[in-house]
């Protein structure tokens, strides 16, 4: 059986929260970038969070994208998991 560590899920969490406070998002890619990677919250499928924000498909692929490049660059900036 699968064993869950919670202290590295309590890490994750954290510096999931610190990329939020870093990241210059707006409001809406902030809420989708929480629920995508379940930031305070449980992660969501992108078809639910589509329907959510009322966003297409094809416009969620290009939120998300950018969601994911800017915190791909903040990642690398930091060397957060290293």
């Amino acid at each position: 059986m699968f064993k869950i560590d919670t202290d590295m899920i309590e890490i994750v969490n954290n510096q999931l929260q610190l990329i939020v406070d870093e990241a210059v998002f707006d409001e809406r890619q902030t809420e989708i970038f929480k629920s995508r990677y379940g930031v305070g919250e449980s992660i969501k499928e992108p078809r639910k969070i589509g329907k959510i924000y009322k966003l297409s498909p094809k416009k969620l692929k290009g939120e998300l994208t950018k969601i994911d490049n800017k915190v791909f660059n903040i990642l690398k900036k930091h060397d957060i998991f290293e």
